[in-house]
């Protein structure tokens, strides 16, 4: 850019392609984003992908309503407890703010802004990541990396239309902090600014993600670096180290009003942490410096200083708990027990196979590090670098951070295509055969763009899971036809009742039926809901649902198959007790052992509660076709006191009750419950009625048999309700 004599700003030819190009791969990243747009809108509703997506809309719609204030405690969730949140709160309140900014007042147009913003933001970061490879490595280089994560399939799939999930805030955040700490590496005049606009982005991304102490310790570990080897050409870090105090130095006063909240205070510490080593590292090198000391020891008492920090931080642990959010903090991020029970949080190497897109990505993205072998590296170039070997080491124990080293994986993969091109275009063969070897750029650019761009084919056709897996429509019947329960605006009374299911479906739950669940994304209750499904007693299972005070529970099929390994993890116990899995070219089969066939997970979803006293089927969904697997449906039951059926016999074999029944899908089977006389007189408990002709309904009365002998008997649904009597003699 520059500028002409009249005082205007002109841009050269060059220039205007070069931002023409820029907006094109923003068009392009946003259409590829809004593409899931026809999936999410159902029926007049939207609904959301994923399941995070579901709470932060249950957030923002309270955000909207008591603005600038958000929901701190929900006592719809882990119910009848109730939960305080941990989410830091930002991106729920830059949606909120929106909102509010545009007038929406109704849920539906609160809800399409919420589902808007994700893509927005993801085309962002593509324009983001054009200037950070730019500044590092130009302007060509720039250009096609902002291409590879405009069509990136993780980045798309995290920033898609109906996806409000801060992951999606919480990536264009650290891109632009990078991207404003590499200005102000290389800027003299305007350093000052840049970094302090880079302690605003740190800020924003402490109040965003509650993890971001991880991302800051990255620019820690560059310092650190850095340091060092300019203590090995003998040259002065104080330039850059004032550049990171300064930086760190903004987002620490801008943490500080809630510094004292759960959530901020894992960044706080951190921030301040990193703060008093930069300040020891400064004095260090000075000392160093003009004392002329071996710049290898530099490391070594870094390495103990660093050392003696952490015994610091676990001797403050009882009276700041510091040394509890480096224990939770290093579990998170290095695996722990969720690594098995979570997908997302399944380490790199067990999730992503090979021979798929993102195993190709990946290695090209690996074979990118080769630029950087025997090459002159400047400092913001060493800054990437840190960042993006941090970042994959992140992703190698947890995939969930593929979408953040997509930013990195795009820029690398250009670097690959760069060098490999020029590479070839050198070689001898290629100064011999210039007219095939002139081809080898444009064929490698399509080898490298076709895989991501066939994957990206698949938003177009994406539906939201709710939809996929057959939920929406079972929990707007369950929103229909169960008792309407209080406080869900306001939550912060105990409602009447809540609904048991797995904890990654409680969010569907609470969102579109407005009802309290045990568990949820938060994994609260979680391992109560394991207990229940799992356990082969009735009486154990109405006593988890008895202590969660819950009405409800729903299953799907998928809890007998994928899902029921991670739910005998959260019992500790080994998921081949229940299920074994064999897979060959054709088909993927489950075969479920005795031990889970005794289940109440399997005797309600298998067997209809063959047998039991106190849980009947209400509803079961139209079952959805799968490609492979046997079809998916969802089932609700009820927790009812049961009808006693009780009376005389003499007979010496079990007195036995037999009800016909149809479910609301026109699906009939036979519901049987037996008791054993003793000293003459039998009791039992049923849980269906026989009124009704809607639903799941009986087709006539109970045939209760005893000695050859056979009544016909009514049981009134207030009977079941409220355990009535019914007495039967023989």
């Amino acid at each position: 850019m520059r500028k002409a004599i009249g005082g205007s700003l002109r841009l050269d030819r060059g220039e205007v392609r070069e931002l023409v190009g820029v907006f094109a791969l923003f068009l392009l990243g946003l259409l590829l984003r809004i593409a899931p747009l026809k999936g999410a809108l159902v029926g007049g509703d939207v609904l959301f992908y994923g399941s995070d997506s579901f709470y932060h809309m249950r957030r923002v719609l309270y955000t909207v309503d008591h603005f600038p204030h958000t929901l701190w405690f929900d006592s719809y969730l882990d119910y009848p407890k109730g939960l305080e949140l941990m989410w830091p709160p930002l991106f729920d309140q830059l949606i909120a703010g929106t909102s509010l900014l545009f007038g929406a007042e109704s849920q539906r147009s609160i809800e399409i802004i919420g589902a808007i913003v994700p893509p927005i933001l993801g085309s962002l970061t593509v324009v983001a990541l054009y200037f950070l490879a730019r500044e590092l490595f130009g302007r060509r280089v720039g250009l096609l990396s902002a291409l590879f994560l405009a069509i990136n399939p993780q980045h798309v799939s995290a920033t898609i239309f109906g996806r409000p999930d801060h992951h999606v805030f919480e990536a264009f955040l650290l891109v632009n902090v990078v991207l404003f700490l590499t200005l102000a590496l290389k800027s003299r005049e305007k350093r000052s600014r840049f970094a302090a606009v880079a302690g605003v982005l740190m800020a924003a991304l402490a109040y965003t993600w509650i993890g971001a102490a991880a991302y800051l310790g990255i620019f820690l570990a560059y310092v650190a670096i850095q340091t060092t080897l300019d203590l090995r050409q003998r040259v002065s870090s104080k330039n850059d180290l004032l550049i990171f105090l300064a930086a760190f130095g903004v987002a620490l006063v801008l943490m500080l009003p809630f510094w004292k909240e759960p959530w901020l205070r894992p960044s706080f510490f951190a921030a301040v942490g990193i703060l008093l080593v930069i300040l020891v590292l400064l004095a260090l090198s000075r000392w160093f410096l003009e004392r002329n000391l071996p710049w290898a020891t530099f490391p070594l008492i870094v390495v103990t200083l660093g050392y003696v920090l952490l015994i610091s931080a676990y001797a403050l642990g009882q009276s700041m708990g510091v040394h509890h959010l480096l224990d939770s903090g290093l579990s998170y991020f290095f695996g722990g027990n969720l690594s098995q029970k979570v997908a997302e949080a399944v380490p790199l190497y067990s999730a992503v196979k090979p021979l798929s897109v993102t195993g190709f990505n990946l290695t090209i993205a690996v074979m990118g590090f080769a630029h950087f072998w025997r090459s002159d590296i400047d400092r913001p170039q060493l800054l990437f670098l840190v960042w993006t070997v941090s970042i994959l080491f992140f992703a190698i124990f947890q995939n969930r951070f593929l979408y953040v080293f997509s930013a990195s994986m795009s820029i690398l993969m250009t670097l690959f295509f760069f060098r490999a091109a020029a590479i070839v275009g050198d070689s001898e063969w290629a100064q011999k055969n210039r007219n095939i070897s002139k081809f080898f750029a444009p064929a490698l650019l399509l080898l490298l763009i076709l895989p991501s761009t066939a994957s990206d084919v698949d938003v177009f056709a994406v539906r939201p899971a709710i939809v996929e897996d057959g939920w929406n429509q079972p929990l707007i019947w369950l929103d229909e036809n169960s008792m309407e329960t209080t406080s869900f605006l306001d939550p912060n009374q105990t409602p009447e009742y809540g609904v048991l299911s797995w904890w990654d479906r409680g969010n569907w739950i609470l969102y579109r039926s407005r009802r309290p669940v045990v568990a949820n994304g938060f994994q609260a209750g979680a391992t109560d809901a394991a207990r229940f499904f799992l356990s082969v007693d009735e009486k154990e299972a109405l006593r988890i649902m008895d202590n969660r005070r819950s009405r409800y529970a729903v299953t799907d099929s998928k809890m007998l198959r994928s899902g029921l390994s991670a739910i005998a993890l959260w019992t500790d116990e080994s998921p081949t007790d229940y299920v074994k899995k064999t897979e060959d070219e054709d088909a993927l089969a489950y075969k479920h052992t005795e031990k889970f066939l005794g289940s109440t997970l399997a005797r309600c979803h298998l067997f209809d509660c063959q047998g039991m006293s106190h849980l009947r089927l209400i509803y079961e969904s139209e079952p959805k076709v799968g490609s492979v697997l046997p079809a998916n449906q969802v089932k609700i039951f009820e927790r009812v006191s049961g009808a006693r059926i009780a009376g005389t016999s003499n007979a010496d074999e079990p007195v036995v009750a037999v009800l016909n029944v149809t479910t609301n899908q026109g699906r009939r089977f036979e519901y049987t419950k037996n008791a054993v006389p003793r000293n003459g007189r039998y009791e039992m408990n049923v849980p269906y009625s026989t009124e009704g002709e809607d639903g799941v309904h009986a087709i006539g009365p109970y045939l209760v048999s005893s000695g050859g002998k056979s009544r016909l008997v009514d049981v009134g649904g207030e009977d079941v309700l409220q355990g009535g009597e019914i007495a039967v003699d023989f």
